[in-house]
């Protein structure tokens, strides 16, 4: 297997989730100018995207570990949602970006696996493995502790 074409994929991967959280960002701009309905239940949906977003990006914590509390309904909550939404968009495509641009340093040999070389690269593909999990709705397992 051609470590460059896997580490191209995993970066347009994750090129796709930056731009959905971006989508989502946008989401919660528009939902500042409507109805109050409307906008509490784009802003409970909108804040389920960012516990997991934030976990994806972040990797400090399990899945699911960081809660989800109702910081109120108005505009302000939507234009907050809307920043932090971004803010992760930014982390995440600064993190792919060096995680390939590191891999591909770290590997001089090209039969070496980048997951070798990169226990970062592993970790986040294990991460984008849980996020997709969770947004198809299966259960979430913990990985187990690596013990090396």
């Amino acid at each position: 297997m051609d470590w460059n074409d896997a580490l191209e994929e995993e970066r347009e991967a994750l090129g796709r989730i930056v731009a959905l959280l971006c989508a989502l960002a946008v989401l919660a701009e528009r939902a500042a100018g409507r109805s109050p309905v409307v906008r509490s239940l784009v802003l409970w949906l909108l804040r389920q995207a960012e516990v997991v977003a934030h976990d994806f990006v972040e990797g400090d914590a399990p899945c699911g570990a960081m809660q989800v509390v109702a910081a109120g309904t108005g505009p302000a909550e939507a234009m907050r949602l809307a920043a932090s939404l971004r803010a992760l968009a930014r982390q995440l495509d600064r993190q792919a970006r060096l995680l390939v641009a590191s891999c591909r340093l770290a590997s001089a040999e090209p039969a070496v696996s980048p997951c070798v070389c990169m226990p970062a690269l592993r970790d986040a593909l294990d991460s984008l493995l849980r996020l997709a999990a969770v947004a198809l709705g299966a259960p979430h397992l913990s990985p187990a502790p690596d013990t090396s």
